[in-house]
């Protein structure tokens, strides 16, 4: 079994080519994208909060 990916986002990237190569299955390659979805849906808030407070009225 392949281990999380884990560590930055460009650090995930170069896991996540490296399990592709080598045979990755459609299973962990779901959990994977679930658990990064998952992770990008705790930070859009914030990050959409830091777009308003920088935008010009």
């Amino acid at each position: 079994m392949m281990d999380d990916l884990h560590g930055s986002a460009r650090e995930r990237l170069t896991q996540l080519d490296a399990a592709v190569a080598r045979g990755a299955s459609a299973e962990w390659l779901e959990k994977q994208l679930r658990a990064a979805l998952e992770e990008l849906a705790d930070v859009e808030p914030v990050a959409d909060a830091e777009r308003d407070r920088r935008e010009d009225y």
